[in-house]
């Protein structure tokens, strides 16, 4: 993982011809799955978001998986990235169980996970690069318990958990999962045979770090 200033970040988002950036708390944390399975090619950038909670509820009827959600909570965060992207049919399709509303400027917050150089100066200049852009999250649209009917696969949380690795490091990483409700789900081991179709490419030595942070839950 290598760290970026708040003045290189800033620079990358002023640079931007695309007007929309998606709060990305899922799946479209990992780099592979959003460039393979949504045409998205961009980097991320970690952020706090205020006013959602995330956690394991978002119920795929289609595909029988249970994925997490963004439930608005006034006194709740998430950790997120910030990924510019169109709204296009694909992405709508991809996040066809959730709706996306749009998020205040002032919910946005920098992480300090994989960036030097943290002032309050700096961030006042991040700011003001993102005020031009609309963000926006995906709420989940109807909340359910995962169930043995529709579990969780391991596949997707290590697609989740890989991107903020690739990130924002462990520390990124750690926060999804402290950041995350529900944990006390059926979960399916498909790691050789992956049932989640949007499935990032996760190396053994990755897999092992995320065992590792799970090992607790």
């Amino acid at each position: 993982m290598k760290q970026q200033t708040i003045e290189e970040i800033s620079q990358w988002i002023s640079s931007l011809d695309e007007r929309h950036i998606v709060l990305g708390y899922g799946s479209l944390f990992s780099k592979d799955s959003r460039e393979r399975f949504s045409n998205i090619f961009t980097k991320g950038v970690p952020v706090t978001v205020n006013g959602f909670e995330r956690a394991w509820v978002t119920r795929s009827e289609q595909e029988k998986q249970t994925y997490v959600g963004a439930v608005a909570s006034s006194s709740k965060q998430l950790n997120a990235q910030l990924i510019p992207a169109q709204l296009s049919p694909a992405l709508q399709q991809r996040e066809r169980d959730y709706r996306f509303v749009e998020v205040n400027h002032d919910n946005v917050l920098l992480n300090k996970s994989g960036i030097s150089n943290y002032n309050s100066a700096e961030i006042a200049s991040f700011q003001q690069a993102l005020a031009p852009f609309n963000l926006w999250i995906c709420e989940t649209l109807k909340c359910a318990p995962a169930t043995q009917a529709y579990p969780v696969h391991q596949t997707y949380i290590d697609t989740c958990m890989a991107g903020c690795l690739e990130h924002g490091g462990i520390e990124e990483a750690k926060a999804f999962i402290t950041l995350t409700q529900a944990w006390d789900h059926p979960r399916v081991n498909d790691r050789a045979s992956p049932q989640y179709p949007r499935a990032a490419n996760v190396s053994q030595e990755v897999t092992e770090i995320i065992d590792g942070l799970l090992q607790p839950l």
